[in-house]
């Protein structure tokens, strides 16, 4: 079963150890997600919206978890994440409308209560 909140935390994890184990191809592969993922012209809560929709279009749980937290505490609401979801669901069918129904809940359902009254 996914938890969404073990997915995060064994995630996390996992780029700690890999920090330490390799860290030149790591720091450099986060270095281009931050810069990626950083406010230009797009908000960091748009560039998330576009995370989702292509996290759930790919099925990644660890994406799914990552991003659904990232995009609520850039301070995306629950039907934003939703509505895109629903345009991956547009383009991919049936496997993103999978993915959307139960990981991307699952996620939201976890972590809206993180950013509640926020």
């Amino acid at each position: 079963m996914f938890n969404p909140r073990e997915r995060l935390t064994n995630f996390q994890n996992g780029v700690g150890a890999l920090m330490n184990e390799n860290p030149e191809t790591t720091k450099a592969l986060m270095g281009f997600v931050g810069a990626s993922l950083t406010k230009g012209v797009l908000t960091v809560r748009e560039k998330e919206l576009v995370a989702i929709g292509i996290s759930v279009h790919t099925g990644c749980e660890d994406c799914i978890a990552v991003h659904t937290y990232k995009a609520l505490e850039a301070g995306c609401t629950r039907q934003e994440i939703l509505e895109c979801s629903g345009v991956a669901i547009m383009l991919g069918g049936g496997p993103v409308l999978g993915a959307s129904a139960s990981l991307l809940i699952a996620a939201l359902n976890e972590f809206e209560k993180d950013f509640a009254g926020k």
